[in-house]
């Protein structure tokens, strides 16, 4: 692997990304307003429902799993 290639990050405590969200509007938002805010956003529409069934869950062990793979590429 080539260093390069690698961005490392620390996280600092001091410092936390609190995000962009303005909290008070969403909070001020019915249910229908969020739906149809959700459905005009096309970067991010939200799953249907047969996506949703199409879930499954994945356990801690399974998540391990996967990084440990990537990770001994």
């Amino acid at each position: 692997m080539n260093d390069d290639n690698i961005t490392r990050v620390r996280l600092d405590p001091e410092n936390v990304s609190h995000g962009k969200t303005d909290w008070e509007k969403v909070e001020a938002m019915t249910e229908e307003e969020i739906d149809k805010a959700a459905e005009a956003d096309s970067d991010c529409l939200p799953l249907s429902q047969q996506e949703l069934n199409e879930f499954r869950r994945t356990s801690i062990t399974d998540a391990d799993l996967i990084v440990r793979s990537l990770s001994s590429c």
